[in-house]
């Protein structure tokens, strides 16, 4: 009787285990079709967007003021590098011709507040989370927000001394990093994206996006490489 009764559990355990498999199985499955179809959605933004970071020397309040100091001379000087870019891939060749001007004129803006620290600047791909940026538009509030979903992207990288503090990045291209730009200059540059790319950016925060971030962490994970988010 009580290798039947131990027989009968055996079996209703494994029908349990089978159950769960298949339920794991098809959740599984799931999330890596809508993370498909999240990237095939977002891939031709992370194409057709050229993205600018900036990493500060430390996370001292003189270092990150110093920072924000670079950034402001750095947003006007690659507007104008990238000015008549009709892509992203040409925008990058663009800075990418001009590295050592970008450099120099950081480390001007240094030396002038009294730091003597290297800057070093690329153009190369970097994993980035999800980002919200404010934008002008011509909502009631007059303030709008722009979303890049996370992923890897082509970016300026430009490093002040050890670039072990937080960090500020914005959209280079298109030619969205200029904050006193107006809602008819900030749309003017939107539509260098298409429409769904639009769409994508300026719509409500999704599920899709976690996804993507998730996908992001993990890919940089295998890449030895790190998702900036800071």
């Amino acid at each position: 009787m009580l290798k039947i009764i131990f027989s009968k559990d055996k079996r209703e355990i494994s029908r349990l285990l089978i159950q769960l498999c298949a339920v794991v199985t098809g959740v599984i499955v799931f999330l890596l079709t809508l993370t498909a179809a999240a990237y095939l959605e977002a891939a031709p933004v992370y194409q057709d967007t050229l993205r600018l970071h900036i990493r500060a020397a430390s996370d001292s309040d003189e270092d990150q003021a110093l920072k924000l100091l670079v950034r402001d001379r750095l947003t006007g000087l690659t507007a104008e590098l990238t000015e008549g870019a009709e892509n992203a891939e040409q925008a990058a060749e663009m800075v990418s011709a001009n590295l050592a001007r970008v450099c120099r004129e950081a480390e001007v803006v240094l030396m002038e507040n009294g730091c003597d620290a290297q800057v070093t600047a690329a153009v190369e791909k970097e994993f980035f989370n999800t980002r919200s940026y404010p934008i002008a538009d011509d909502s009631p509030s007059g303030e709008g927000e722009l979303t890049m979903p996370a992923g890897e992207y082509t970016a300026l990288v430009v490093t002040i001394g050890e670039g072990a503090g937080h960090n500020w990045w914005c959209v280079l291209y298109p030619s969205l990093c200029l904050p006193a730009a107006t809602a008819e200059q900030q749309a003017d540059a939107l539509s260098d994206f298409s429409e769904s790319e639009q769409q994508l950016v300026l719509g409500e925060y999704r599920f899709g996006f976690w996804l993507l971030e998730a996908a992001a962490r993990v890919q940089a994970w295998l890449e030895g490489e790190s998702l900036h988010e800071r």
